[in-house]
């Protein structure tokens, strides 16, 4: 689905990979409420379309939208697994790698599907000391998707 406030995000793009907060109007809502309602990364990339192919086929999201519309080189997108949406913009600046973390309902799954997919794996599913049980994936622009579940909590 197209948006009309892309411009805006590609503006916003342009400063770099960063965390856009959309803001919603709410007529009920607590003008002294400074809490955040969700946040999505915009990450710096080669090329939207490669980007957008490559997080549908191998990382398990679907297209949002891509922008210019009238474009065939589209320089900024947006691409959703779930709740979660990213957002892609392309930069003939060197690439700075981002990591975003991804909490899934269960890890080893997901890991399953990314190696059947051929995603880029940097590290296999492994238990933490703080509760969780993650793994690193790559996109083509080596940012990376650090993805973890928790562990089954042990009852006595």
């Amino acid at each position: 689905m197209k948006h009309a406030f892309a411009p805006l995000l590609f503006a916003a793009a342009a400063l770099g990979a960063a965390v856009l907060v959309h803001s919603h109007s709410d007529e009920d809502a607590d003008p002294n409420d400074l809490s955040f309602k969700y946040a999505t990364p915009i990450l710096d990339v080669k090329s939207v379309e490669a980007s957008i192919e490559h997080y549908t086929t191998k990382l398990g999201f679907t297209e949002n939208w891509d922008w210019p519309d009238d474009a065939e080189d589209k320089t900024f997108g947006s691409v959703t697994n779930g709740e979660v949406s990213i957002f892609l913009a392309e930069t003939p600046e060197p690439i700075k790698p981002t990591w975003v973390f991804y909490d899934v309902n269960n890890a080893d799954n997901v890991y399953k599907a990314y190696v059947e997919a051929g995603a880029t794996i940097r590290q296999a599913p492994n238990d933490k000391p703080w509760g969780s049980r993650e793994f690193h994936a790559e996109d083509l622009d080596g940012n990376v998707l650090r993805i973890a579940s928790p562990l089954p909590h042990e009852h006595d």
